[in-house]
């Protein structure tokens, strides 16, 4: 196969790479061997139009898995749909007071040590 220089922009690529890793991060749940989820991101992302984006490439993922077998799952483990997926892999920022948290959370915790600490030192 002949090898043509990509002639895409730099967002484009960006974007491109971004679906890359979305699919390959929604593929490593499949239960599948390795080898047949790195083809089916493959067969994917060679499918897209040049401008898609991560939410495209993940629709084009699911269109083209083979429809779960319901017998198969057992009831305490179901088969993954998108909506098990976290919102980062989808390519949108979190919202809410859950994005509140996964974003400043860290820094409430580190003020809630320091402030413990000072009491402790200033109560001895």
């Amino acid at each position: 196969m002949p090898i043509v220089p990509d002639g895409g922009s730099a967002d484009d690529k960006k974007r491109r790479e971004r679906a890359a890793r979305c699919l390959t991060a929604y593929a490593e749940q499949l239960p599948m061997p390795t080898e047949d989820r790195l083809e089916l991101v493959l067969q994917t992302l060679r499918g897209l139009p040049a401008g898609a984006g991560p939410e495209q490439a993940l629709d084009a993922l699911l269109s083209r898995l083979p429809a779960p077998d319901l017998q198969v799952y057992p009831p305490d483990a179901p088969a993954l749909h998108r909506s098990h997926m976290p919102c980062q892999y989808l390519g949108r920022p979190r919202s809410g007071l859950s994005g509140f948290a996964a974003q400043w959370g860290w820094l409430a915790m580190l003020g809630l040590l320091l402030a413990l600490t000072l009491i402790l030192s200033l109560s001895r």
